[in-house]
């Protein structure tokens, strides 16, 4: 979901800003483009939010790995090393 949001906020941003700044749009469309603009924004501040949130609760816990299942969108460089790597036998 977060990935669909950050792509729509760009094709709003992006690709929607020039073409109502070069035609104009009537006023409805340019409310709701807005209010779109805005939303997605919105959504995306609180998606990070409530990550950020839970990650500092699974630290405060004394797991101090990120989960298995969350998938950050980074190149492979700069992704951390999954839990298993580190755990010795």
């Amino acid at each position: 979901m977060d990935a669909f949001l950050s792509v729509a906020l760009v094709v709003v941003g992006v690709i929607a800003s020039p073409i109502v700044a070069t035609f104009g749009v009537p006023q409805g469309l340019l409310f709701g483009l807005a209010l779109s603009a805005i939303g997605c924004a919105v959504l995306l501040a609180s998606f990070g939010a409530i990550t950020a949130v839970l990650i500092m609760l699974r630290l405060r816990s004394g797991q101090y790995f990120l989960p298995a299942d969350l998938r950050l969108p980074l190149p492979a460089a700069m992704r951390p090393a999954p839990a298993s790597h580190f755990v010795r036998n």
